[in-house]
């Protein structure tokens, strides 16, 4: 196994999934070009293993991440070249997120700021502890949005509050982001918060991962696709998703009132 500085993967492989930390700690896990790459490489990684059917995100210590790290941002000898490379390597990591087909949870312990809020947006689900606190940051340093923290806010907590917390810094606690549909759900223990995560991981991983990986796309599709388009590819997954062994399973559980014990085929 690769020993990042950064990044620290932890496979829980009986129980189908892997969890990826920000470790930087004592920066509140800010973000550096060096993080965001070794992010990147843990999350291909990941992606290798065969029995990882999910993924969580998270931060070590007190913070998911504040964001990227402003005192690195003082040293730029040229700010707008380093800045467009800063970029560069973050929206990379957007794109690979979006790219994977399994759920990722993003478990939020804490600040979620800046750059950092556009990675939680990208995940699937969001968890949080009651010490969540949410914000987009860059408006505040002079700064327009990145990490696709304008592409995705605006679409979950809609038009007006998503231009409220970026032109005037608002900033959401973990109640109003529940409210407002940023986070799904808010875990009452901040000690036992990653083990309440991972049950609920857990159970995803036992999921039909065709059926999981077809609602994927067909929810992202739906930013970009007309009616008529989106009617059309319901249609063709739903017809793959009833080709598996998957459903055959998950209608005679249905059918004889029993868990269903899906195989992933």
């Amino acid at each position: 196994m690769i020993d990042y500085k950064y990044i620290e993967i932890e496979y829980f492989e009986k129980k189908g999934f892997a969890m990826l930390s920000f470790n930087r700690p004592s920066n509140l896990n800010a973000f550096n070009y060096d993080l965001i790459s070794e992010f990147c490489d843990a999350l291909r990684t990941v992606m290798k293993e065969k029995s990882i059917n999910c993924v969580i995100i998270t931060g070590k210590g007190k913070a998911f991440s504040v964001g990227g790290d402003i005192s690195e941002f003082k040293g730029y000898a040229d700010p707008a070249v380093s800045m467009a490379k800063m970029a560069a390597k973050l929206h990379e990591g957007i794109r690979l997120i979006k790219s994977i087909k399994i759920p990722l949870i993003a478990a939020i312990n804490g600040p979620c700021f800046g750059a950092a809020l556009g990675y939680a947006c990208s995940c699937d689900l969001r968890f949080c502890t009651e010490k969540g606190t949410f914000g987009a940051a860059f408006t505040g340093i002079g700064l327009s949005p990145d990490s696709s923290t304008s592409f995705h806010l605006p679409k979950i907590v809609g038009y007006s509050l998503a231009s409220e917390m970026i032109l005037l810094n608002r900033i959401l606690n973990s109640q109003e982001a529940q409210r407002y549909g940023l986070v799904n759900k808010i875990f009452l223990s901040d000690d036992n918060f990653i083990e309440e995560v991972k049950k609920v991981v857990s159970q995803l991983s036992e999921g039909p991962i065709e059926a999981f990986q077809a609602s994927k796309i067909l929810i992202q599709k739906s930013y970009l696709n007309d009616l008529e388009t989106h009617l059309e590819e319901e249609a063709k997954y739903i017809e793959k998703c009833a080709g598996t062994e998957d459903f055959l399973e998950g209608l005679n559980a249905f059918l004889e009132k029993r868990r269903p014990n899906f195989k992933k085929k």
